[in-house]
């Protein structure tokens, strides 16, 4: 999947997704008007701007916005922690439907291209092995 195709999987799910120049991040989730945006740095590789977006696509989908917890600094990082495992999945997903995970699959090589931080590392392995039993399966 493209940026562009993904760009407009999300609008149809009524969040807009807005490129621009943002000088402290690579991306934020707002909402205004009850519009809820996404703020994706223009300066981006597709790659980069993909995991972005499908990052804040997430905080969006949980509301995170609203969360009224969400300015404490203890539940902010269970926030980012349990929205970087989706996006993790989410990209994993997109991945498999393009190049099924097989036995060549390098899960550190993976981790570097996706921008994965290196504390989610056994994360990743879990659920490389959850899509190579599942390809596995359908290939019998």
């Amino acid at each position: 999947m493209t940026l562009e195709q993904l760009i407009q999987e999300i609008e149809t799910a009524g969040i807009l997704v807005l490129r621009t120049k943002l000088p402290k991040s690579k991306g934020r989730h707002d909402e205004i008007n009850d519009q809820k945006v996404i703020f994706l740095d223009q300066d981006l590789t597709e790659i980069e701007a993909i995991n972005i977006l499908l990052h804040e696509k997430q905080h969006c989908s949980n509301n995170d916005i609203n969360n009224s917890l969400s300015h404490i600094t203890t539940y902010t990082h269970r926030i980012e922690s349990q929205t970087e495992k989706n996006r993790i999945l989410d990209f994993f997903s997109l991945i498999n439907t393009e190049y099924p995970i097989d036995e060549s699959f390098n899960y550190i090589d993976y981790m570097k291209a996706a921008y994965i931080p290196h504390h989610f590392e056994n994360y990743v392995k879990e659920v490389a092995q959850k899509f190579y039993k599942e390809n596995n399966r359908k290939k019998s």
